[in-house]
C-alpha cells in the first residue's frame, strides 16, 4: 500500500520531530510495499506474514526513497533502525491526527462496511470536503496510512476499522480519535482471532465507547441485538427497519419493487435487496443528521454502484450470475441467499455456489450445518452446489428432496463441472470465504 502526502510540511516535520534530526529531502509519499514506491517517498520496511520489507530494499528502491524506515538493520545512509516500524507508522498518524480540525467517522461491523462508507462518502461529497480511506483498508497498518493521506481543509474523513483478532478496535480508534461512530452489525465471522463470540462483540463495541470518551455521537442499530449498549448516552441517534420510534425508521415492505420509504421520504433504488437497503438506511441516517439534503442524497443514488464481488449482477445472455464473492459468514450468507427469492422468474433455475466460511474455529461445523438447515426449508432453490471441506456440513443439513445437491473439493472441480453444464435460463448466487477464490469461478465459467 502507498499513499500520497497531501499536508508534505506538516507530515516530513512531524517524522522529524520523532526522530529528532532533519531530513533534507522532500517526501512526497509513504510506502509499505517496496513494489510501489515512488521517487521521494518515505518506506516503512514492516514485517509481514511471510518476509520483512527489508529483504526487498535494493538499488532501485535507494534510488527512489527519500528515507526507510526499518527496525531490521539495513546497510545504506538513506535507512534509520529504529525499534519498532509497525508502531513508527502509527505514532506518525497519532501525532497528524492531533493537526486535523474534521470531525472523523469510524464505521466497523461484521458486514456493510465497506458498502456503507462508500455511500456515505458519497452522500457527505455533495456538501462538504471529504477525506475517506479507499477500499477495505482498515487494518493496523491501512488506517493509520490512510490518515497520513488526508489533508487539513476537508471537513470529515470516514474511516473504515477491521478487527481480525481481539482488542484491535480500540486500538484503531486511539489513533483515529472518531468523533461520530457507526456499527452495521454485528455476527459470528472471523473468530480464529478471539476466545469466544462475546470478545468479538466487545471488540466492535470498543468504536462505541471511544465515541462516548469523545464526546461524539453514536449512530445504534436498533435491529441488531448483538450491539448491546446498557447506558444512557444522550447522544445516540437510532435507525432501524422494525422500531417505528427511531430516530430514522424504513419500511421495507416495497424494496423488490425498488422503492424504500424512510422517515415518509420515498427512495426509489437499482438495487432490490435487503443488504442495500440496511448499508442505505444506516449512511442515510448520517448523511441526513449531517445536514445533506434528501434531494443530493436522491441525485447520488442515480449513479451508484455495488462494489464488485458484493452482490453486483452481470448479465450473460439468459444467464444470471450474482457476484459475492468478496467474503462469508452466516449472516451474509443467509442475507444474500434470501433475496433471490423475489429474483426468479417463471421458468429460471437457481443454484447457489457456495465455498467454505472460513475462520470460524470450533464453531464453523455448527454455523456450516445451520446454513444448510436454513438453505434445506426454502422452497425457491433447484441447486445447491458446494466447495471445501466445511461446505459439506452445508450438504448434509438440506434436506429438500427438490434440491439437487453436488459437493466439489476445490474450485477446479466445480470450474470443469459447470463448463459442461447447461446454464441456460439459471441465476447463479456465487458466494464464499476470500480464501476461497469463489471468483475464478466467475472468470473461468463466464468468462
Amino acid at each position: 500500500m502507498r499513499i500520497e502526502i497531501r499536508e508534505k510540511t506538516i507530515v516530513k516535520k512531524l517524522i522529524c520531530e520523532i526522530l529528532n534530526f532533519d531530513i533534507n529531502n522532500s517526501i512526497n509519499g509513504i510506502s509499505i510495499d517496496s513494489r510501489n514506491i515512488k521517487k521521494n517517498d518515505l518506506f516503512i520496511a514492516m514485517k509481514g506474514n511471510r518476509s520483512h520489507g527489508s529483504e526487498f530494499v535494493n538499488n532501485d528502491v535507494l534510488d527512489k526513497v527519500s528515507l526507510i524506515i526499518s527496525d531490521k538493520f539495513i546497510d545504506s545512509p538513506k535507512a534509520v533502525k529504529v525499534l519498532d516500524s509497525s508502531q513508527f507508522l502509527k505514532n506518525i498518524a497519532i501525532d497528524f491526527r492531533k493537526k486535523l480540525k474534521m470531525k472523523v467517522l469510524g464505521i466497523t461491523g461484521t458486514n456493510g462496511k465497506t458498502s456503507t462508507k462508500e455511500l456515505i462518502v458519497r452522500f457527505l461529497k455533495t456538501k462538504y470536503k471529504v477525506n475517506y480511506s479507499k477500499g477495505n483498508h482498515n487494518s493496523m497498518t491501512s488506517l493509520p496510512l490512510s490518515i497520513l493521506g488526508f489533508d487539513c481543509e476537508s471537513d470529515y474523513g470516514i474511516l473504515e476499522m477491521g478487527a481480525s483478532k481481539y482488542g484491535e478496535i480500540e486500538k484503531l480508534c486511539k489513533i483515529a480519535k472518531p468523533d461520530i461512530g457507526l456499527i452495521t452489525n454485528i455476527s459470528k465471522s472471523h473468530l480464529d482471532g478471539y476466545q469466544d463470540f462475546n470478545s468479538l462483540v466487545t471488540t466492535k463495541m470498543a468504536l462505541y465507547e471511544s465515541v462516548k470518551k469523545n464526546r461524539g455521537t453514536f449512530f445504534l442499530n436498533l435491529d441488531d441485538t448483538n450491539i448491546r449498549i446498557n447506558d444512557k448516552y444522550h447522544d445516540l441517534i437510532t435507525y432501524s427497519y422494525s422500531d417505528n420510534k427511531s430516530d430514522y425508521f424504513a419500511d421495507l415492505a416495497k424494496i423488490q419493487d425498488g422503492s424504500l420509504a424512510i422517515n415518509d421520504v420515498i427512495f426509489n433504488v437499482k438495487f432490490k435487496s435487503y443488504t442495500f437497503a440496511y448499508n442505505f438506511l444506516a449512511s442515510y441516517s448520517i448523511a441526513s443528521s449531517l445536514g445533506v439534503e434528501n434531494s443530493n442524497i436522491i441525485n447520488s443514488l442515480y449513479s451508484f454502484s455495488i462494489l464488485k464481488g458484493r452482490g453486483d449482477t452481470i448479465k450473460k445472455g439468459d444467464i444470471t450470475i450474482i457476484d459475492d464473492t468478496y467474503n462469508a459468514n452466516l449472516a451474509s450468507m443467509k442475507c444474500g441467499i434470501e433475496n433471490l427469492e423475489f429474483k426468479k422468474n417463471k421458468g429460471q433455475n437457481i443454484v447457489l455456489i457456495i465455498g467454505d466460511m472460513l475462520d470460524l474455529g470450533e464453531d464453523s461445523k455448527d454455523l456450516h450445518s445451520e446454513l444448510g438447515e436454513y438453505i434445506s426449508g426454502l422452497n425457491f432453490i433447484d441447486s445447491v452446489y458446494c466447495v471445501g471441506k466445511e461446505s459439506r456440513f452445508v450438504i448434509e443439513n438440506i434436506n429438500n428432496k427438490k434440491i439437487n445437491l453436488k459437493l466439489f473439493i476445490d474450485i477446479n472441480s466445480i470450474i470443469t463441472f459447470l463448463n459442461n453444464y447447461d446454464n441456460s435460463n439459471t441465476i447463479f448466487y456465487i458466494k464464499g470465504s476470500r480464501g476461497m477464490y469463489m471468483e475464478k469461478i466467475i472468470e473461468k465459467v463466464f468468462n
